[in-house]
């Protein structure tokens, strides 16, 4: 076990006016309200293992981090934490903004215990992880960008091979290189045996990363268990929560009678970019209608700007954003990733294309090598229609089924 959370909860007092915190003082009567972040949250995150937590904003989840990493102590309730704990909370947490970005690094490993050489190799490391240039670490953070902030942080955190290490989002900011960057040092740390307590809005990640989740919802667990369980029902939840604001139509903008080319992006911010995705069946090219049980080919055509290596992925979603079917190249047995300068061209042929009637639309994305990281994406495009003319089965897809014992 690297942390135990029993019983925990947070409570904020929460005041209509500055002033009333004073007249609550003078008088002896309450003059607030309780707003209550957490309650009766009881879990254990193994030692060695990369643990999710997911919700909506305001769950509750930051604050449970916070407790987590010991930043704020939780109303009732307590939390244990075995070996050496780095947190990534919210930007900047941690920070002095009038000090230079130097000074915080050697006032983190001062908070670490450091001293003599251990702090020196420590901010040597965290300086070169950073790739913050000589002259940006010398100026106050307060200057700093949001994406340098994370650099900073990132690389302070992580610079002490931490026991367990506690993300908030941090992947979320940055420039891609960095993303990257900082996504294969949590695989690094993980491998090393490290514990991962990971809260994203991105479920793709926590589905890749995490071998348990739970769901925050309300301040309180709506779930916790395997992470597909927990994604799934939190899924379905979000589902249920959007559906008044879903519309049945495919975006009136893209064109059913031609591929689709992204709107054009630098290359020096995608390394491998999408240029078109199309389809084909024996009636031409990109058809508006398929009929179900017709082969289809998805065609996918891509420009690589270096050496990167790189992996393909595609979903089949429904105008509601729901999922009908996804993979990617990564998922292959080989998991051999694609590389090489310049275009590349892959087709992804379905036999007798089992959807049934419907309106569908294509998402299309490149990967990293890891198969985490997002390079390029290209989503909700390509509509079509799906006609099942000739049976009467209804749903999304028609299984392959057998009737045993009819009387």
């Amino acid at each position: 076990m690297a942390i135990a959370f029993k019983n925990i909860e947070k409570h904020y007092a929460v005041y209509a006016r500055p002033q009333d915190r004073l007249w609550e003082w003078v008088s002896g009567r309450q003059r607030h309200r309780v707003h209550v972040a957490l309650s009766g949250i009881s879990f254990e995150v193994r030692s060695g293992e990369t643990f999710g937590l997911i919700g909506e904003n305001g769950a509750g989840k930051s604050t449970l981090l916070k407790i987590a990493a010991g930043t704020i102590r939780p109303t009732c309730g307590e939390v244990t934490r075995q070996g050496r704990v780095a947190a990534l909370l919210e930007l900047g947490a941690g920070f002095h903004p009038e000090e230079s970005g130097q000074d915080n690094i050697r006032f983190m490993a001062a908070l670490h215990g450091l001293e003599g050489a251990a702090l020196e190799d420590f901010a040597a490391r965290a300086t070169a992880f950073s790739e913050l240039s000589e002259e940006t670490l010398q100026r106050p953070v307060k200057t700093y960008s949001s994406g340098m902030f994370m650099r900073l942080a990132f690389a302070a955190a992580t610079a002490i091979d931490p026991e367990v290490l506690i993300v908030d989002e941090a992947l979320s900011v940055g420039d891609l290189h960095f993303q990257k960057k900082s996504l294969n040092r949590i695989l690094e740390l993980r491998e090393r045996g490290a514990t991962v307590l990971f809260c994203s809005h991105n479920l793709y990640q926590v589905r890749s990363l995490c071998q348990r989740a739970a769901w925050i919802h309300g301040g309180r667990i709506a779930a916790i268990g395997s992470t597909e369980d927990v994604v799934t029902a939190y899924e379905a939840h979000e589902r249920r929560r959007y559906a008044h604001l879903r519309t049945d139509a495919p975006p009136a903008e893209l064109s059913n009678t031609q591929s689709v080319a992204p709107a054009p992006t630098a290359h020096t911010s995608v390394p491998v970019k999408i240029m078109r995705v199309g389809t084909e069946t024996a009636d031409g090219i990109n058809p508006a209608q398929v009929d179900s049980f017709q082969d289809l080919t998805l065609e996918i055509e891509l420009e690589s700007y270096g050496d990167t290596p790189f992996h393909v992925g595609f979903s089949i979603v429904r105008p509601d954003k729901d999922n009908v079917f996804g993979t990617s190249t990564h998922f292959l047995p080989s998991r051999q990733a694609m590389r090489g300068l310049g275009q590349h061209l892959l087709r992804v042929k379905f036999p007798r294309l089992p959807l049934l009637s419907g309106q569908y639309l294509w998402n299309v994305y490149t990967l990293d090598d890891t198969g985490l990281q997002v390079l390029d994406m290209a989503e909700l495009i390509q509509p079509f229609t799906v006609l099942n003319q000739k049976h009467r089965e209804v749903g999304l897809v028609w299984l392959e089924h057998e009737w045993l014992h009819i009387e």
